[in-house]
């Protein structure tokens, strides 16, 4: 969308290093397998209550 603003405004192409989006570090306590249901309803109890058979 940027990309096409610009382009709309300036009638020019986006310069390929104008902006850079910058992530946030991944926070290590999520790093588990999403097969382990017993860690997910641990960290998502909300989202495992609408889908709990």
């Amino acid at each position: 969308m940027a990309s096409n603003a610009y382009r709309t405004a300036s009638g020019q192409e986006l310069p390929n290093n104008s902006f850079t989006v910058r992530y946030p570090d991944l926070d290590p306590a999520w790093n588990f397998s999403f097969e382990d249901h017993n860690r997910i309803a641990a960290r998502l109890p909300r989202t495992v209550a609408l889908y709990d058979e």
